[in-house]
């Protein structure tokens, strides 16, 4: 096949390591180096293995990993042989991971080796099991997985991604979209390179430090630079100090952010003397960023941060560096056939009312194994859904968000959604009642907070560090309360609902 006819079935990284196979496309943060070349070949041969494995087009492949090459390797992998990419939020406990393999039914696992407790735990049902760095009994290590097909990967309809997403039950829930033709996919990844202004026959780089399981940073940080020639650059987690010196040292011209980086980056006291000059296109989002703080970065990095307003379920809106200048707060000018604001009763809202925010279904999706919620989720149309933000549109068009939906904590551009602390804090040792509710912060947008009722006597110190370390152990570090607060009594109903968004107001005004 041309070139030409590799981008119009969606292979794009064939058609560069066609013309340019030594072209660097992934650089590790301590100097690995993958061509083009290389990653083609480690592409094709792991599809070939899906499939002579007998996965079939649409089938699971879920990834436990952190950001490194194999991630993307596998990433590419499983688009090529048609199958349905499952990023696995390596943050989630051994139960929840084994809730998240079953409930989306997946029939491969691959695994880096340092989260073999949580993937030991893996369902029966997964057939192919692949172990990346160590060793993992009973998985097939990484290096033997691209030799284990002697044949091609067949062409195949382009996959998909199913990303997991919390729902007010507490468990995650997996949205699941309808997968693209090929040709179709490819010329969307082309036009968003093209807004990106992204061109690797010019030398652009793309620094990738946000976790590859989420569905923005594994398209924009992956997918369509890859898809673009451009080099890759890859952090394992994000260090504000090593992303700094990463910039200055590879002339990074693009990169990714959510206000928790721009925050810690602001605040290492050696910043000014790093060389950022290269870089001429920084998105960010996946949560609230304060004024203050995007006003600090535009001051230090020039007029060169986009916005993106977004949810897995679907694209939003965006916004320019000027727009913003202009328009400070705002996420983007929005398309009225697009995005809307409504009333609780759903009727519209007038030009600065507050309500909520709705969005045109552009393409379907649904939340797997949940059509309730599904269908909660859209109109009456069956073409407008809305995640339940809250915002609203002025005069000149642009949408400001009042907040994001009554329940969702976003913390460090993570969705944490309270239902499932409420359970911990319901079972805590010496608690009587509890709730989770997010309070602002500078550095992470929101952090976890809770309220906690305990019985008369009781020492709140003792009881606060115990319920801490509780909910710790039941949830992990990144559901734990950050704060406590003791209180006589939650603000509940006579029927026993909790009015959550009073704790919000009550303990913000403190």
């Amino acid at each position: 096949m041309i070139d030409e006819e590799l981008h119009a079935v969606g292979r794009e990284i064939s058609a560069i390591a066609q013309r340019d196979p030594n072209r660097p496309a992934i650089v590790t943060s301590n100097g690995e180096t993958i061509t083009y070349g290389e990653l083609e070949s480690s592409v094709d041969a792991l599809a070939a293995a899906f499939v002579a494995h007998g996965l079939e087009p649409g089938d699971v492949v879920a990834v436990l990993s952190t950001n490194r090459p194999e991630w993307m390797i596998s990433y590419e992998a499983a688009l090529r042989a048609g199958l349905t990419l499952l990023p696995v939020n390596w943050h989630l406990e051994t139960d929840d991971v084994q809730y998240v393999l079953t409930d989306s039914g997946a029939r491969a696992l691959i695994a880096e080796s340092v989260f073999a407790h949580q993937a030991r735990s893996a369902p029966d049902a997964i057939t192919l099991r692949i172990s990346i760095g160590d060793s993992i009994e009973g998985f097939l290590p990484w290096v033997d997985s691209l030799t284990s097909s002697p044949a091609p990967a067949p062409v195949r309809q382009r996959g998909t991604q199913m990303i997991y997403t919390s729902g007010t039950t507490g468990r995650p829930k997996g949205v699941r979209h309808s997968p693209q033709p090929s040709a179709a996919a490819a010329a969307a990844g082309k036009a968003m390179v093209g807004m990106f202004d992204m061109n690797g026959d010019n030398g652009d780089s793309m620094l990738c430090t946000a976790p590859l399981y989420h569905s923005g940073p594994s398209r924009i940080c992956l997918e369509w630079p890859l898809g673009a020639g451009v080099t890759v650059v890859v952090t394992s987690r994000f260090e504000p100090f090593q992303v700094l010196e990463l910039i200055d040292r590879y002339s990074i011209t693009h990169a990714f952010f959510v206000p928790t980086m721009f925050n810690r980056m602001l605040a290492v006291p050696e910043r000014e003397s790093f060389d950022i000059s290269s870089l001429r296109f920084v998105l960010h989002g996946a949560g609230p960023c304060t004024v203050a703080t995007k006003q600090a970065m535009f001051d230090w990095f020039g007029p060169v941060i986009h916005e993106m307003y977004a949810a897995s379920e679907g694209p939003g809106t965006w916004i320019t560096p000027q727009e913003w200048l202009a328009h400070p707060g705002s996420v983007g000018r929005i398309d009225p056939s697009r995005l809307c604001i409504r009333r609780d009763d759903r009727s519209p809202a007038h030009t600065d009312e507050v309500g909520t925010v709705w969005f045109f279904s552009a393409t379907a999706f649904r939340y797997h194994g949940d059509d309730a919620k599904t269908q909660a989720t859209y109109d009456e149309s069956g073409q407008w859904y809305t995640v339940g933000d809250r915002g609203h549109i002025d005069s000149d068009g642009y949408l400001y968000l009042a907040g994001r939906t009554a329940e969702c904590i976003i913390s460090g551009g993570v969705n944490i959604y309270p239902a499932r602390i409420d359970e911990a804090l319901a079972t805590a040792p010496g608690v009587l009642d509890g709730a989770a509710f997010g309070l602002p912060d500078e550095e992470f947008g929101e952090i976890v907070a809770a309220a906690i009722v305990l019985p008369s006597g009781v020492d709140p110190e003792k009881a606060i560090e115990s319920t801490i370390a509780f909910c710790k152990e039941q949830l992990g570090s990144q559901q734990t309360p950050k704060r406590i607060f003791v209180v006589d009594q939650l603000p509940r109903s006579d029927a026993g609902k909790l009015y959550r968004s009073r704790l919000v107001q009550q303990f913000t005004e403190m």
